[in-house]
């Protein structure tokens, strides 16, 4: 009875020390949905994560005077990078059901096996051939294989990535993201086997390009044929994040987590014994299971999406204000030319594969 007492009793407490932090986050993650709608579909976590890097810039160059703030501020900033990242994406399965990822086709399908496989296979390849770090290297290629942003931001807790880290494969994975959003509609009008099939030009499009926001943005330009296969087309690719997230948990890519981290590791002997299941992937299939038995509705299904883009963009904050820009400076050019060649691999090569698809099925 004392301890539950003493549990009760603490919860005040508990929710008082993570105020100021989460208000801290929330604030750039709104200013970061602000900009979002006025940056021709730029992703607001790519400006969540710059905002984060600009006040823990400034933070960090007022040194020891900002010490109080900084303590301040520490717990709700690390509850945002661990509990609300987590959270996010466990919202994030609200945009699917079986019935959507059924309803694009063997081809659809097999186009987004297409773009992730080969995505993540060539970019390890490349990424231990350019001598670059696997953890920089997993972000990267899921970012561009999968889901943009959101993806490098449910990789991070998984392989406990360094904040730096974290920047650098946003930025890039961003640039290539970004370019396509205005490229894929030149392309519908330039190349002539993509202009005579819209339902093809929406398998390549939503099978290819990084970001869900840049796939609206690029479907719409080229009517709503293309949109809404191209819609679908990504949501399907999105689901294909769970399972490479257990992927990457078994392949033991990253630093050990630290004694009682988010994974529940023990120390056994001054040693760390490993890191625990990471739960909120079965999160995210559990809550398209369930939306796709009990159907969530338009207006459940809005609230999961803004609460989702609200939990994400308060982690990618998060994350930001540890950015040293020094470090993400240190690595060079090895990331832009990752991306690029991925990027590289998804707009020709994922052209040509979507089109034999379409035809033989």
């Amino acid at each position: 009875m004392g301890k539950k007492t003493e549990a009760v009793k603490a919860v005040p407490k508990f929710i008082a020390d993570r105020v100021p932090g989460l208000l801290l986050t929330s604030v750039v993650a709104i200013a970061a949905d602000a900009a979002s709608a006025r940056s021709a579909g730029l992703s607001p976590l790519l400006w969540a994560s710059l905002g984060g890097i600009g006040v823990g810039t400034l933070l960090r160059s007022a040194g020891a005077s900002a010490n109080d703030f900084n303590k301040l501020t520490d717990p709700g900033v690390g509850f945002a990078k661990a509990r609300l990242l987590r959270a996010g994406i466990i919202l994030y399965g609200a945009k699917l059901t079986v019935a959507k990822i059924m309803g694009i086709g063997a081809a659809g399908l097999l186009a987004d096996l297409y773009s992730v496989i080969s995505t993540l296979t060539l970019g390890f390849a490349l990424g231990r051939a350019l001598g670059m770090k696997d953890t920089l290297t997993a972000l990267i290629s899921t970012g561009s294989g999968i889901c943009g942003c959101s993806a490098v931001a449910a990789t991070q807790p998984i392989i406990n990535a360094e904040a730096h880290e974290v920047a650098a494969a946003v930025g890039t994975v961003v640039l290539c993201g970004t370019s396509a959003m205005f490229i894929y509609p030149l392309l519908f009008k330039m190349v002539p086997f993509l202009a005579a099939d819209p339902n093809l030009m929406g398998i390549y499009t939503g099978s290819t390009v990084h970001e869900l926001a840049g796939v609206v943005a690029a479907g719409n330009a080229m009517g709503p044929e293309v949109a809404s296969v191209a819609v679908v087309t990504k949501l399907v690719r999105v689901c294909m994040l769970e399972p490479w997230l257990f992927v990457l948990f078994y392949l033991g890519i990253g630093k050990k987590a630290p004694p009682f981290s988010e994974y529940g590791v023990t120390p056994e002997n001054g040693k760390v014994r490993g890191r625990g299941v990471p739960w909120f992937a079965f999160g995210f299939a559990g809550v398209v299971v369930l939306n796709s038995v009990v159907g969530f509705g338009p207006g459940l299904t809005a609230l999961c999406g803004k609460l989702s883009a609200w939990c994400l963009a308060s982690a990618m904050a998060a994350l930001g204000l540890d950015v040293d820009l020094a470090k993400v400076r240190a690595l060079g050019a090895k990331p832009i030319a990752l991306s690029a060649a991925l990027w590289f691999n998804l707009i020709f090569f994922g052209a040509f594969v979507s089109r034999f698809l379409v035809s033989a099925l």
